[in-house]
């Protein structure tokens, strides 16, 4: 295994395992330990899946093994915002009000994922309900920005970015209704962020 995969962008990981030379499961592994020992996974990840993700990186190992691979991005690892539904995995959208909701099944567009072959890290911190661009969440910690780890970094998707800023993710999955995915994009990686300083 080979710490740059944790700098290598989704398409680069995905070639690297069509060409035999990454498996998913390492890959997993690799991104698993670096959330477990980062000091700031607990802002930045609800929870983790890792028994979904170990067994879905399972799965893409063999296919690539076989030469069955779903397409570009099978086996690679994402985050995904604590917004969409994960069956039998917690799912609260950060509020209190969704404490233990536990969904019987997928939602759409991640078990489109799924199917895809992408690995599911598990579920990234958002603003309550998606409703604020601030980034601020009351209800759980707020994730941090990448220049200033008392800022934040936008919102609603602040996780989902936080988790690919620093590394914890090569891609997030978020929603955007306005602003929510391009607020945080651009903030982790600028000083905008400053002014949404927690208080």
């Amino acid at each position: 295994m080979s710490r740059t995969w944790l700098n290598m962008r989704a398409a680069e990981l995905g070639r690297e395992i069509g060409a035999g030379r990454i498996n998913p499961v390492d890959l997993t592994e690799m991104y698993l330990d670096s959330i477990s020992a980062h000091p700031m996974a607990e802002r930045i990840y609800a929870r983790t899946t890792p028994a979904r993700a170990r067994a879905e990186a399972m799965a893409a190992t063999t296919r690539a093994r076989r030469g069955w691979r779903h397409g570009l991005l099978d086996g690679v690892p994402i985050s995904w915002k604590d917004l969409f539904d994960t069956a039998d995995i917690a799912t609260e959208a950060g509020s209190a009000l969704l404490r233990n909701r536990i969904p019987k099944r997928d939602a759409e567009v991640l078990g489109v994922a799924t199917q895809g072959g992408l690995v599911c890290l598990g579920k990234t911190h958002m603003s309550e309900l998606a409703f604020s661009g601030l980034g601020l969440n009351p209800v759980t910690e707020t994730p941090p920005c990448i220049n200033d780890e008392d800022a934040v970094a936008g919102g609603s998707s602040s996780g989902a970015a936080a988790s690919v800023a620093y590394g914890l993710a090569p891609a997030g999955i978020g929603s955007d209704t306005g602003g929510s995915v391009r607020i945080p994009a651009a903030a982790p990686a600028c000083l905008v962020c400053h002014c949404s300083r927690r208080s």
